[in-house]
């Protein structure tokens, strides 16, 4: 795969991002699918932080270890990421008079790294222009680094600074100006980019977040609930940011509990509604979750992970809440958990999460990760057609409506434990919707026989729901015909998707299974795989690789292989596909 890689860094607040952001604009619009990374501490200000962008010719959906170009706001870039440049690579700084320690200029002279120093703080003197504009400074530098030209650059800045007024535009454009008058002096350092690709300029550019916020409106959402908690914010944000033009209702919760019985009761009067939050937050919605498993509701948690216990690292990545999503609340009842793995699928689940949770009234669970909730993805268009909206066995008909009784809302006997839906107000019998074990009318019932019944009720739908679900994705299969056997098997879940293709592309007898819905969880082809598989190897971001031990609790499966990664980094390209290789 050709690809070339760029990294900015600095301190929280000084830019790194804007720098970052319209790079990465600039080089799709040029013909290339970018992918874009953020590092950054939990910090308002200050703090180490890094934005990187990986750019192809063909798709790519994950980042590299080591990168082309690495641009460092301050001295710690230098200190910390000096040894991130590729063999031939750039790396840019703005700290007057900086010498490197011995053994850090020795791997630099080793690797052949050239070293530019970008003097900022005179160019922006003899301009007698204030500090701000020296990311426009930078950027210039990079992009004419990366041989594109000054006319695409400039109509960039002019969208990002024009409602502030000509003058800052001309501004903006005289550092242009400057910053690729210094580049053709590094000339020599120039990084080459692959033949674009025309097609990609028609594409999104988007974060996960931004996708999945369009797959929840596409959904017919109709409502959204949150408290802040990174790295659920986005979602928050983005849904609020568009509202007006959706007409949803967004609210900003007091805190996670009344978020999620604020979506529990408007799914209860018929609107399709949905909450999210983070792992620390998902752990005070229990108690709700189990709530809407007891009176029959639909419900749709999103649940965003990041590495606990407790605050862990809350800006950082992982795939560790997926126990959690299975386990979490108390007593015996269906749900169903599912992930989204990149912005296509953010967008697509959406629909089936709240079809599944309105057919099977029960509640639903769709995990993303830090990863997914703020990358950068070179996205198709999506179609606005595609999905359908299943409200289930909600009766709306009013003669239907008439004929019912309260004692069918929780009908022990009901097909597969679904029974009729209908809401609050409705011209038919009330009946009622609590958290105690009940009769069909919902009343409070503690019998010994009425509670065996209902718990089977219950529990049938998730027997119905395993059955609706679809297999695992198998997503490629290498140099290899499934009949005649499989040398490498490789299994897998969530934000590892876009790494794992990656990765893989090009290898001989290598297949990749991928799992979206993850419990109830299928087993039936997973078992027909691993069958004609020589090696199979599980890939998760958590320490005790909690797909697999579900996928053992299920079906006995053992892995000869568990490549785990839970540092709070993503799987790199380069990093995967060496121990794939290994």
């Amino acid at each position: 795969m050709s690809r070339i890689s760029l990294k900015v860094t600095g301190a929280q607040g000084q830019g790194v991002n804007s720098v970052g952001e319209i790079c990465g604009k600039g080089l799709k619009r040029a013909g290339y699918c970018v992918f874009g990374y953020r590092e950054y501490m939990s910090l308002i200000k200050g703090g180490h932080s890094s934005y990187q962008l990986d750019a192809s010719h063909e798709k790519i959906e994950s980042s590299e270890t080591r990168c082309d170009i690495v641009v460092n706001f301050n001295h710690h870039g230098l200190e910390q990421n000096y040894a991130d440049v590729k063999d031939g690579g750039i790396l840019i700084h703005q700290t007057p008079e900086w010498k490197f320690p011995k053994e850090h200029q020795k791997l630099l002279d080793n690797r052949n790294v050239t070293v530019v120093y970008l003097p900022t703080e005179d160019i922006l003197k003899k301009l007698k222009f204030p500090p701000i504009l020296g990311n426009v400074l930078i950027t210039s530098v990079v992009w004419s680094l990366l041989g594109q030209n000054d006319e695409g650059l400039k109509e960039l800045v002019r969208e990002q600074f024009g409602h502030k007024g000509e003058e800052l535009v001309k501004k903006n454009f005289m550092c242009v100006d400057e910053g690729i008058a210094f580049a053709k002096d590094c000339a020599a350092a120039a990084v080459v980019l692959p033949d674009a690709d025309p097609s990609w300029k028609d594409h999104l550019f988007m974060t996960g977040s931004e996708a999945m916020g369009l797959g929840i409106v596409h959904a017919g959402c109709r409502m959204y609930v949150g408290y802040p908690m990174t790295p659920s914010s986005p979602l928050l944000s983005y849904l609020a940011e568009i509202q007006n033009d959706t007409g949803m209702v967004i609210k900003q919760a007091e805190d996670e509990i009344t978020a999620a019985q604020m979506m529990t009761g408007g799914m209860l009067m018929g609107t399709r509604a949905a909450t999210g939050t983070s792992g620390g937050g998902f752990d005070l919605m229990t108690e709700t979750v189990s709530l809407n498993g007891i009176i029959e509701n639909p419900a749709v948690f999103v649940l965003a992970q990041r590495p606990g216990p407790a605050t862990g690292l809350p800006t950082w990545t992982g795939q560790g809440d997926l126990l959690l999503a299975v386990n979490s609340a108390h007593g015996d009842f269906a749900r169903l958990v599912m992930s989204v793995s990149e912005a296509q699928d953010a967008f697509d689940l959406m629909p089936e999460a709240f079809n599944y949770a309105d057919v099977f009234q029960t509640p639903v669970i769709v995990l993303t990760d830090k990863h997914i909730a703020e990358a950068l993805y070179t996205q198709a268009p999506f179609d606005e057609k595609k999905a359908t909206i299943d409200r289930g066995n909600l009766v709306t008909d009013p003669k239907k409506l008439a004929k019912l009784k309260a004692h069918d809302r929780f009908d022990s006997s009901a097909k597969d434990g679904i029974s009729p839906r209908w809401l609050p107000g409705s011209k038919a019998e009330p009946y009622c919707a609590q958290g105690d074990e009940h009769d069909g009318a919902g009343n409070v019932d503690e019998g010994a026989e009425n509670a065996v019944q209902q718990m089977e009720k219950r529990m049938r739908k998730m027997d119905a729901l395993k059955t609706a679900l679809p297999e695992p994705q198998l997503l490629r299969v290498a140099g290899c015909e499934l009949r005649e056997g499989i040398d490498t098997l490789i299994v897998s879940w969530g934000s590892n998707k876009g790494v794992i293709l990656d990765a893989i592309e090009g290898m001989e007898g290598v297949a990749y299974l991928h799992y979206s819905y993850l419990w109830p969880l299928k087993t039936e082809l997973l078992e027909e795989l691993a069958a004609k598989a020589k090696k199979m190897i599980l890939i998760e971001q958590n320490y005790q690789g909690q797909l697999g031990m579900l996928i053992k609790q299920e079906c006995g499966l053992e892995f000869d292989q568990k490549i785990l990664k839970y540092d709070g980094r993503p799987f790199f390209f380069d990093e995967l596909q060496a121990s794939l290789t290994a």
